[in-house]
């Protein structure tokens, strides 16, 4: 993960200053679209574009509603060991902090609960590392039920396209194709959006 830093660094900044000049340019991008293209195409692409920016923000929508569940339980959690009787400080910080690494694509709520429970471990707290543990273990559970089901709701995908996306998306970028993968389904559906609704192999033969 570490090695894999400067590459994700720099597609980031590649992407940042791709988005800025299509920003900044966008009339002039999109009057040398108009002139080259047909008509019917400029429509065509204005309103996959229209759709995929809405399907976007509803998949963004769903993972916020994910986060949320995550900080929810870790703060429950917490809160409820500490009224246990175990050594937690600050269980608020703790839950919000988790939510926020939680957000990151490549971390997650385990890159910070499972050192915090080897800490304990090393420190002679077993109850509390293996709660810590527990802990995890049920944010996860949790959340691999509900994302399937909160994403294909979103985006207008059934839960086992979606589940399969996540496992494609896994198996060829690794933690990152978790993301991406439903993000290439989103793209592909509205690309393909005519064949899927009148039928692809119907689609293909009535062609010919």
């Amino acid at each position: 993960m570490v090695t894999s830093l400067p590459t994700i660094a720099i597609y980031f900044g590649i992407t940042v200053i791709a988005l800025y000049f299509i920003s900044v340019d966008r009339i002039y991008i999109l009057d040398q679209m108009e002139h080259h293209l047909p008509h019917s195409w400029m429509k065509k692409l204005g309103r996959h574009f229209k759709e995929l920016v809405e399907t976007l923000g509803s998949y963004l929508k769903a993972q916020a509603t994910l986060i949320l569940v995550s900080f929810i339980i870790s703060l429950i959690g917490l809160y409820l060991l500490k009224i246990i009787g175990f050594n937690i400080t600050y269980p608020l910080l703790m839950a919000i902090f988790i939510g926020f690494v939680d957000a990151l694509p490549i971390l997650g709520s385990g890159t910070v609960m499972i050192p915090w429970a080897i800490i304990c471990g090393i420190n002679g707290d077993f109850n509390l590392g293996l709660s810590i543990i527990l802990l995890l273990i049920l944010m996860s559970v949790v959340r691999q039920i509900l994302e399937p089901k909160l994403v294909s709701k979103h985006i207008g995908v059934h839960p086992i396209f979606t589940l399969i996306a996540m496992y494609t998306g896994f198996k060829f970028m690794g933690i990152m194709g978790l993301i991406f993968g439903p993000i290439i389904l989103i793209i592909l559906k509205n690309i393909f959006a005519t064949f899927i609704d009148k039928g692809v192999v119907k689609t293909i033969l009535e062609r010919r």
